[in-house]
């Protein structure tokens, strides 16, 4: 095992957060989730697998949060029985039988393209990345548990929307630092954050500029990430939560993403702005659009069209937006990545084909789309399982919460992983979702503890860390669109 700076700091913070407060563990949790390109340690004796810093302080996270009475209650209430928790204990389940069991059961029968991906195809045997993937579901799941169970009191829910802006702030931070250190040849002051075993994409132009990449591998990821927290601060303005600090890095993401340079971004960046568009139009069939709401419905289309005409009445931007758009999106799939990702998607449904349904196991091949990797890795049963998940997470029943602050935090919570699985449909090549998704898909689903209810029945604000109504006053309006 071999231990990197990053490890070294990370396992400070880890040690720190021990005697901290839960809201120290949580948001350094929750902002390591953007150290995509790390390694905290390297582990030869698996071929080479690297452990993140976000993995490695959830353990931490394990640690500290059980070692609170309340919230060990609240982790097993988190799996039971029809809870969106319970469907992903299924899934793990699924996967650590798969894992073990379907390449043994097929092996030689197809051909796969392996995980750690070599540009070719080799027949499907066992391999370290059936133990490796499955270990990161397992952390999913850990993940999802605990950051549920914190979810679970009105406190916990603030503290991870705090958290969660904290990671998007820092996501641009990282961003700016990308360039900087890019256009003055300084970029092995980040080597220290882009030190895992796996290519990465860090020094790549496109269209005369740097593809901006941030603190991950390769423009796709930073781009995809980035179309989460953009879903993310931009709900939280029009629910009227932080309304300028949202816009600003809302704004501020949505330049980040165009900047990227990355296809998958782009897609998904539409389809969010289309998921945007779609709900402030059925919330004013209703007649419950906020300010925020009726401002974008009215503006959105002449802004767009004011856009559209300058960039045509200026030849040079209109050829330069004209190269990127045939680049990333209308030659894509012609493109030499393109064609590879083609072929990933296709072996991968041969492969469903081929083991009758099973699946090839989870970490057996890689694919270009989320729904094929599962697919071709769970087979039937694992795709009913993950379906059932999604539809307890986006189905949640959306309760009024606390506050205007509490729906807020929910709803934009919901909308990013709404974000992040079109970008995963669009690129996912393994059946682990990552820790982000999970991360805010607890918080979207979290249901109220018995107190916070009766703080929002009563209207009464219940003093934070003493825990008895200490205030009269009416809580903020239920949020509209």
């Amino acid at each position: 095992m071999t231990i990197e700076v990053i490890g070294m700091i990370t396992l400070a913070l880890g040690v720190i957060s021990l005697f901290r407060p839960v809201s120290f563990i949580i948001h350094a949790f929750v902002c390591s989730i953007l150290l995509g390109a790390a390694a905290a340690f390297t582990l030869p004796s698996l071929g080479g697998t690297n452990v993140t810093p976000s993995h490695l302080l959830l353990g931490f996270l394990t640690i500290r949060l059980l070692s609170e009475p309340a919230c060990r209650g609240r982790v097993a209430e988190s799996v039971a029985i029809g809870t969106p928790g319970f469907w992903l204990a299924l899934i793990v389940v699924d996967c650590l039988v798969s894992a073990y069991f379907m390449p043994r059961l097929f092996a030689g029968e197809t051909f796969v393209y392996p995980v750690r991906t070599t540009g070719y195809m080799v027949v499907l045997q066992p391999a370290t990345s059936n133990f490796t993937q499955s270990v990161y579901l397992v952390g999913d799941l850990v993940c999802f548990a605990l950051i549920l169970a914190v979810a679970t009191s009105y406190r916990g829910r603030i503290q991870l929307g705090s958290a969660a802006m904290l990671c998007v702030a820092a996501n641009l931070v990282f961003a700016v630092l990308d360039l900087a250190t890019y256009y003055s040849n300084t970029t092995e002051i980040l080597s220290f954050i882009r030190n895992a075993s796996y290519g990465l994409l860090t020094e790549v132009e496109l269209a005369g500029s740097k593809r901006l990449v941030g603190s991950f591998t390769e423009a796709s990821s930073f781009g995809s990430m980035t179309v989460a927290f953009f879903a993310f601060t931009f709900q939280l303005w029009l629910c009227g939560v932080y309304r300028r600090l949202s816009l600003v890095l809302a704004v501020l993401s949505l330049g980040a993403v165009l900047m990227s340079k990355s296809s998958t971004a782009y897609i998904g960046l539409a389809a969010v702005l289309g998921i945007f568009y779609f709900q402030i139009v059925s919330a004013s069939v209703s007649g419950a659009l906020r300010t925020e709401s009726m401002v974008l419905l009215a503006g959105a289309p002449f802004v767009v069209a004011f856009i559209i005409l300058g960039i045509l009445a200026d030849e040079r931007a209109s050829s330069y937006v004209a190269n990127i758009l045939n680049e990333l999106v209308f030659n894509k799939l012609s493109s030499s990545s393109g064609v590879e990702r083609s072929l990933w998607n296709r072996q991968g449904l041969e492969n469903f084909v081929d083991t009758f349904g099973f699946g090839v196991g989870n970490g057996s091949m890689r694919a270009s789309s989320f729904p094929i990797a599962v697919l071709a890795s769970l087979g039937v049963v694992g795709s009913v399982l993950f379906i059932g998940f999604f539809l307890s997470v986006f189905l949640a029943r959306d309760d009024n919460g606390v506050d205007t602050r509490d729906d807020g935090y929910r709803k934009a919570a919901k909308v990013t992983c709404a974000a992040m699985l079109v970008t995963q449909v669009l690129a996912g090549a393994l059946t682990d979702l990552g820790l982000p998704f999970f991360i805010f898909a607890a918080l979207a689903c979290a249901k109220r503890d018995a107190l916070s209810r009766v703080r929002a029945n009563t209207g009464l604000a219940l003093e934070p860390g003493f825990g008895v109504v200490a205030a009269a006053r009416r809580s903020a309006g239920r949020t509209s669109y």
